[in-house]
């Protein structure tokens, strides 16, 4: 038995032959901010995870500030105001998309960097619904049970939300057992 389609069994009906038996490509979703958590869960699926037929879609989803703090309505603030935050949140955006698109490069890893504005955990779902994930993979902020419960917890949601397995990495993954 060999990892390859010999031919001498038919396939059923239907159903094409295998290309590369035993040989999974998974759909991997990481997602990203600019904490030292989302980058060390990237590095951690690269490291003891990825496989080379894996294609690894970064996304980071940028929540856009109101300008004038979450205390004033949005009529109060001047659209020239909304203007500047949806271009510095752009900018910031591409500075971040860049560095895990070249460091995607680096390791011959095949995939995308994805940027999009919304709630996070909804952007996560929603990402790896649309690409037929296999498998998310994100970091933890670690937050205690009173802001988490203020809060909110986006690989909790996710976790909660998805259909798929979810990996969330602990803020300290010095020691692994696989």
């Amino acid at each position: 038995m060999g990892g390859s389609w010999s031919g001498s069994v038919e396939p059923k009906a239907g159903q094409a032959p295998p290309t590369d038996i035993g040989v999974r490509a998974d759909v991997v979703v990481i997602p990203v901010d600019r904490s030292q958590q989302a980058e060390a869960a990237f590095e951690w699926y690269c490291q003891r995870v990825h496989k080379p037929n894996n294609t690894v879609h970064v996304v980071h989803c940028q929540e856009i500030e109101h300008p004038g703090g979450e205390h004033y309505p949005d009529y109060a603030v001047t659209p020239e105001a909304f203007a500047e935050v949806l271009e510095k949140t752009k900018k910031s955006d591409l500075d971040l998309v860049a560095k895990y698109e070249s460091r995607l490069q680096e390791l011959g890893i095949k995939g995308m960097v994805h940027a999009q504005m919304g709630k996070p955990g909804e952007v996560v779902i929603s990402t790896a619904d649309k690409l037929k994930a296999t498998h998310i993979v994100m970091g933890t902020r670690g937050y205690g049970i009173v802001r988490r419960t203020i809060l909110g917890s986006v690989s909790e949601y996710v976790v909660h939300h998805t259909k798929v397995p979810v990996t969330v990495v602990p803020r300290e993954t010095t020691h692994w057992f696989f």
